[in-house]
């Protein structure tokens, strides 16, 4: 495992670190941040279009290399570009899928119980990704913000944390704020548990590759899975089934089925694995992480993560089964 590396040992913020403190810097990007994110985005949104969105990415990631520029920062230290290896990247991969089932089934659920709310702060989204193409859309979505974004965030602000005695500490408050700058109550939990893993990426990996390409995977996922929706639609017809589909997303008043919520739930189950997986992949050949996948000193952390991923499975069956069982209840009014 890599060493976490301490602000002391790498001298990478202020000239004179007896009078100024690395969470004074913290606290000025996070204020050029929301001024960037909540008003200076819409204005060049309203200038420029669509070029907004990249613009205001771009300017994201200025503020914070600006920032340690000024500040005489160790631009290789706060922003490490390593050259990757095909082991941690599958094991990224591995890492955001775990990751991914999880947040998806606590969206779910929170959309099952507040689907007006979930669905209208996701709108804007959607609306930008369907009245674009899928080459532009993976520009905007994807490339620009999986950048721009970990510059500003996993690269930039965490590093104000490097001192911390956990590095737990810079990971959940970055992450926190990573979330809130999404703008909405409603995108911040999912949000904030996918800035936990790219924080958690960079610092074990100090190569920030791996956490770009964790949010451009999942970014570029939705963008790829319209595009090819919206080819078979073109190719096979169905475009009356497909606005129908749209129009019935767009209801920000219909309630999420409770089997989606189960069959999620049931993916879910399989996440501690996932994740466990990937983590192994990050650091496989490293002490402790030597003797393979599940080494017998591991045998208690693996049956905590099967009892886990088998009750969240369960219960995912249980919502599924409910909701079937309902379903049939309703229809069979119709029978008599």
């Amino acid at each position: 495992m890599n060493k976490y590396i301490d602000f002391n040992e790498i001298k990478m913020i202020w000239k004179d670190k007896r009078r100024r403190k690395p969470y004074l810097a913290a606290l000025l990007l996070a204020v050029l941040y929301i001024g960037d994110i909540f008003f200076l985005s819409s204005i060049l949104a309203r200038h420029l279009g669509i070029a907004g969105n990249i613009v205001h990415e771009m300017i994201l990631a200025g503020m914070g290399v600006g920032v340690f520029l000024i500040l005489k920062g160790k631009l290789k230290v706060i922003f490490p570009f390593k050259k990757p290896q095909w082991i941690k990247i599958a094991g990224t991969f591995v890492l955001w899928l775990g990751t991914y089932l999880l947040t998806m089934a606590v969206t779910l659920i929170v959309t099952f119980f507040f689907p007006s709310e979930v669905m209208g702060a996701s709108e804007g989204v959607n609306y930008l990704v369907n009245n674009i193409s899928v080459m532009l859309g993976m520009l905007i979505v994807a490339i620009t913000p999986a950048i721009c974004e970990e510059i500003a965030f996993r690269g930039a602000l965490l590093s104000c944390f490097r001192g911390a005695k956990s590095k737990w500490t810079g990971i959940i408050i970055v992450s926190l704020f990573f979330g809130a700058c999404h703008g909405s109550i409603w995108r911040m939990i999912p949000t904030a548990m996918l800035g936990v893993a790219m924080g958690y990426i960079l610092l074990e990996t100090e190569n920030m590759i791996y956490n770009i390409l964790f949010h451009f995977i999942n970014n570029a996922v939705p963008v790829l899975l319209l595009g090819a929706a919206t080819a078979f639609v073109e190719l096979f017809g169905g475009e009356d089934a497909w606005e129908m589909a749209e129009s019935m997303s767009s209801a920000v008043d219909v309630r999420m089925p409770l089997a989606s919520v189960g069959m999620y739930m049931m993916w879910a189950g399989g996440a501690p694995l996932l994740i466990y997986a990937g983590r192994y992949l990050l650091h496989r050949g490293q002490p402790g992480y030597d003797r393979g996948l599940f080494p017998p000193e591991k045998k208690k952390i693996m049956a905590v993560m099967a009892g886990a991923g088998g009750a969240v499975m369960f219960f995912g069956f249980l919502l599924m089964a409910v909701s079937i069982c309902l379903e049939m209840a309703a229809a069979s009014r119709y029978m008599f």
